[in-house]
């Protein structure tokens, strides 16, 4: 130590007889000086003990220099520097502080400031006590307390500590459950209040034979009021708690309620003499189930059977469309081609060629219709989401069912203009074709001209689309309505319906964030109505018609890509003079010709090709000429690999589809 207790007093007064190292040398407490720098200038031995640092390892070191406190060092900090501009004499604080040997000491600090007759500080003197173990056990006791609490409180029983004068000192929750009260409501009662009247004579004769230490316990079954006014059954076990003199303190009280048991008692007879009723209802109950499984078992087989014509219907469709887009585009060149000519032919009937020409090409773009509602309908991403034309959707539904309607009902069309809804495009067609066949078999055969189907478009409120499709035909039950769209339920006849339609569409429906709702009475019809949220993007304005003049415009160098050449011949014509078209045949020719240089105003390219595919030229026009992508235009007869559709969300690339609409082809040349 700096200073001894001799040295700090006046010399009038009487010595010391021991010396301040005795004092701190034989202190239970380690002592430890610090100058006003904070640095260490005294340690004594039981700090070392404490610490694990010889005093020679710390002396007129900074506690931050070896890392000596395990809480940051800012309660430190903050301790230290009060007792150092004096705001403080002396405090008692705790922290945690590191051992030599890394592990942690929980201290709690006793410090004091000795100064000079000038005020100026010469040291801090801090005493520190071993905690560790006060802690440890602080802990153990908290940790046993919150388990307990725990335990009390989630228990599966109703606990409850009970005064001697009948007073709830402590519930929990499940007692609360049982009881119905608030615990803060219960508190305020005694045992006596939520008493059934017939059980408090025995209840307290066993609770005064308890205080007399007759009995240490006992168990009865007895009845509480709940809060409701009604009773609960409980099975009841007491004991008394008593203090360390052995006096009585609380009683502690293990509720159970049984009520369940006594009404189980009561229904016994009952459900005895329901059983023949029971027995025939669960015959029943099976018959239906096994329908219901039958019918599911014969609608896997349909979807299987509709997934494999799905898949062959997109491969088909492909086929189709290449041989139908030279034919359509051939006859369209004829037709513009025939309407030039100003003279008469002999012997021919020009005008009844041409009627001929167009009622080819009407029954070509038929196929094309046919073809197209096909890959909508067998398309395999059901996740794949976007703007959809819910007018082109229920056309394409009322296209597939138009043979089935045509036979019971007229149709009649409501639309009104209405933006994309935000959907997926055969998930929303499977939709509707459901909605209308429902609504064909629903109306006998034979009568067409005495029922309608009226299928309606109209905005919804602001960001929502309406459809609505209604019948006139039998109508649902009033009994029947409000489990319409729950699966398997059905009001066909066995055979004639699985019970899944209108439970899958409330699903997709439900799924894309709209909803399907259903009115009807029986005689009236039906009206089911489907509402989706609107995409924000605007109807596109395209034109409707291929038979359209060629629109005047420059000159354009033209290069058309495709490994099928009555498809190249096809769309050279439809392109046609003024511009220069070129033909490639293949992919991998068309990228020697375009990595070599040539230049071209726009490219057609099929996607699809044996050797080099349209997205490998986009690939490499990516990495060897970038200017080129802008004015590339693939043509697609049905992107039926996974590839290939993941080719078209991935790029932002035009596109037209075989057979091509010559009305867009010529758009894209005046782009």
């Amino acid at each position: 130590m700096s200073l001894t207790p001799s040295l700090l007093s006046e010399p009038r007064l009487p010595s010391w007889t021991f010396s301040a190292n005795d004092l701190t040398d034989n202190s239970p407490l380690a002592v430890i000086e610090w100058d006003p720098q904070f640095r260490v200038h005294y340690w004594n031995q039981r700090a070392t003990e404490l610490f694990g640092w010889k005093a020679e390892e710390v002396r007129g070191r900074h506690p931050a220099d070896w890392g000596f406190t395990a809480d940051g060092g800012g309660p430190a900090r903050e301790a230290m520097s009060r007792l150092i501009s004096g705001e403080d004499r002396w405090n008692i604080k705790r922290s945690r502080n590191h051992h030599k040997d890394g592990s942690i000491v929980h201290c709690e600090w006793y410090n004091s400031t000795i100064r000079d007759p000038s005020g100026r500080l010469i040291c801090v003197l801090s005493q520190v006590l071993d905690v560790t173990e006060q802690d440890r056990v602080l802990a153990r006791l908290e940790e046993s307390e919150r388990r307990f609490k725990a335990t009390f409180e989630q228990a599966a029983v109703g606990l409850a500590h009970v005064g001697l004068d009948g007073r709830w000192l402590r519930t929990n929750m499940r007692l609360c459950s049982i009881l119905g009260y608030p615990a803060e409501e219960l508190m305020r009662l005694k045992l006596r209040d939520v008493t059934h009247p017939d059980d408090v004579a025995a209840m307290s004769d066993l609770s005064e034979k308890m205080l007399a230490g007759i009995i240490t316990t006992y168990a009865m079954e007895k009845r509480y009021r709940r809060k409701s006014g009604d009773y609960a059954w409980c099975n009841l076990t007491l004991s008394l708690m008593r203090k360390p003199d052995g006096t009585p303190e609380y009683f502690i009280s293990v509720i159970e309620d049984i009520s369940w048991r006594h009404r189980v008692e009561a229904e016994r007879d009952l459900l005895l003499e329901r059983e023949h009723q029971a027995r025939t209802e669960a015959e029943a109950l099976v018959r239906r189930r096994s329908a219901e499984l039958e019918a599911t078992r014969g609608a896997l087989v349909v979807a299987e059977r509709l997934a494999t014509a799905g898949q062959l219907a997109a491969g088909v469709g492909h086929e189709i469309n290449n041989p139908l887009a030279y034919v359509l585009a051939n006859l369209t060149y004829v037709l513009e081609e025939l309407g030039r000519l100003k003279t008469p032919t002999p012997e021919v009937d020009l005008p009844e060629v041409q009627r001929a020409l167009v009622q080819a090409q009407l029954g070509a773009e038929r196929i094309r219709d046919i073809v197209r509602d096909l890959r909508i309908f067998s398309r395999s991403e059901p996740e794949a989401m976007g703007p959809v034309d819910v007018q082109a959707a229920v056309e394409f539904a009322i296209g597939m069912t138009a043979h089935q309607l045509r036979q019971r009902a007229r149709i009649i069309r409501w639309y009104q203009p209405v933006p994309f809804v935000h959907a997926n495009e055969s998930r929303l067609g499977q939709v509707f074709l459901n909605l209308l066949l429902n609504a064909a078999q629903a109306i006998p055969e034979g009568a067409s001209g005495d029922h309608e189907v009226t299928v309606a478009v109209r905005p919804e409120t602001e960001g929502w689309v309406a459809v609505e499709i209604r019948d006139t035909g039998k109508g649902i039950s009033a009994e029947h309505l409000p489990r319409i769209f729950e699966p398997f339920f059905t009001t066909k006849a066995v055979g004639e319906g699985s019970g899944l339609g209108l439970s899958v569409c409330h699903g997709i429906v439900t799924g894309l964030g709209g909803r399907i709702q259903v009115e009807s009475e029986p005689g009236q019809g039906t009206l089911f109505r489907v509402v989706l949220p609107a995409s924000g993007q605007p109807r596109a304005q395209v034109p409707t018609s291929s038979r359209l003049a060629r629109p005047t415009t420059s000159a354009r160098r033209v290069l058309v890509i495709d490994d099928d050449p009555e498809v190249r011949e096809a769309l050279s014509r439809i392109i046609g003079p003024p511009h220069l078209v070129e033909q490639s045949d293949s992919g991998l020719a068309a990228r020697e010709l375009l990595l070599g240089g040539a230049d071209y105003d726009i490219i057609f390219c099929d996607v699809m090709m044996p050797d080099v595919t349209g997205m490998d030229l986009h690939e490499a026009m990516t990495a060897r000429r970038p200017e080129l992508l802008e004015r590339m235009v693939f043509m697609s007869a049905g992107t039926f690999t996974p590839r290939a559709a993941e080719f078209f969300e991935r790029v932002s690339a035009r596109r037209i589809d075989k057979p091509f609409d010559p009305a867009r082809v010529r758009s894209l040349l005046e782009g």
